[in-house]
């Protein structure tokens, strides 16, 4: 890709985030990205073939973005204090659950399956999916905990979350993984 339509990506992911923080996604239309990233419709469909579509693409550029340095828990408290903003506003309106699911799954799958395949050492977590006999099974396992603290947010239409309960509760979950 050139640099020019690298741009044109990129404005096009930027005006659908600054979107997505003020409203809900399933009261996004593509119209209303295409304007925003100052583009037609048949550009935008040139990069996208529809908005789930923009929305797995930046959950992929997010996952990425993120090194596996830090704990997993440590870095699904970050990366949910940092994006709540865009993450409650997948919360279902008129979308049915299911893809609602379906896109919050994908990136939970997403952060969890690149840790294990990375050669980070030393998260209990990791370790516990690397040391299983059944990997994938232990990646649902775990996407589904995290999943349901996510659920747990939406569902309560939290508008800021309350970073020392959620800190306390990412501790309380560790332990569960602590083998010492």
């Amino acid at each position: 890709m050139g640099k020019a339509q690298e741009r044109t990506r990129r404005q096009i992911l930027s005006a659908f985030l600054d979107l997505l923080v003020a409203k809900p996604y399933d009261m996004i239309s593509v119209s209303e990205i295409s304007e925003a990233s100052y583009i037609t419709r048949s550009t935008f469909y040139r990069y996208f073939p529809d908005k789930k579509t923009l929305l797995m693409a930046e959950i992929e550029d997010t996952v990425q973005k993120t090194t596996p340095d830090k704990p997993l828990l440590t870095q699904f408290s970050e990366y949910v204090e940092a994006y709540w903003p865009l993450l409650r506003h997948l919360a279902p309106t008129r979308q049915s659950r299911s893809d609602l699911h379906e896109i919050l799954n994908q990136m939970l799958w997403e952060l969890i399956h690149h840790r294990v395949v990375e050669d980070a050492e030393g998260d209990p977590v990791i370790d516990m999916i690397r040391r299983s006999k059944n990997k994938g099974i232990m990646i649902s396992a775990i996407e589904g905990m995290l999943m349901g603290i996510l659920e747990h947010f939406i569902a309560e239409r939290t508008e800021k979350i309350n970073k020392r309960s959620f800190e306390n509760t990412m501790k309380e979950i560790s332990t569960l993984f602590d083998t010492k």
